[in-house]
């Protein structure tokens, strides 16, 4: 036995009586206006008393559970209703804690971006570091060869100094003699 305590879409009520959708919408199409109605959510749906007529043309086993009258639900309500607050509250709680786990999410999201940005601009400054330290020890070498050249220069062109005139010509002469014959 199936039971039934809400008004229920075509494609519900085909589910129940095993038919297809098609099927019970044309069964429903053949019922008076007076067993439709809209849900919240607007979506048409059968009556209690639309489901109770087509049990009985479906011959299907339902109980179909009216609303109680108004006493019985205004007593049911009273017990039920402080529940209702406190699932009210916890609901609302819940929300709320939701909502700052989804700013925080954001929030950590923003700095994970930040945190990679700031990782892609320290590998740009070590690799122009690098850069630079090369350039100086390139510099350096370069100053060294200069300093070094610079001395030879200076010890040659004093040896030349303390030398005499005549002493200086001939070691010229001497000197393209020589380069003369390494080359040959």
């Amino acid at each position: 036995m199936i039971e039934i305590n809400t008004p229920q879409t075509i494609t519900e009520l085909a589910d129940i009586f095993g038919v297809t959708r098609q099927a019970m919408n044309n069964r429903v199409k053949k019922l008076e206006a007076q067993y439709f109605s809209k849900n919240e959510l607007g979506k048409n749906v059968v009556t209690l008393e639309g489901i109770e007529k087509l049990t009985e043309i479906y011959k299907l086993d339902a109980k179909i559970a009216f609303p109680k009258n108004e006493t019985e639900a205004t007593v049911e309500e009273n017990q039920i209703n402080p529940l209702k607050l406190v699932i009210e509250s916890k609901d609302a709680e819940i929300n709320r804690l939701y909502a700052q786990i989804q700013a925080k999410d954001l929030q950590i999201e923003k700095k994970d971006d930040q945190l990679n940005e700031k990782d892609r601009q320290i590998s740009v400054k070590d690799l122009q570091i690098a850069e630079k330290d090369k350039q100086i020890d390139q510099q350096q070498q370069l100053t060294a060869r200069a300093m070094q050249d610079s001395e030879v220069l200076s010890l040659e062109l004093k040896e030349e100094q303390e030398k005499g005139f005549f002493a200086r010509l001939f070691s010229k002469k001497k000197k393209k003699v020589e380069t003369n014959q390494t080359s040959d």
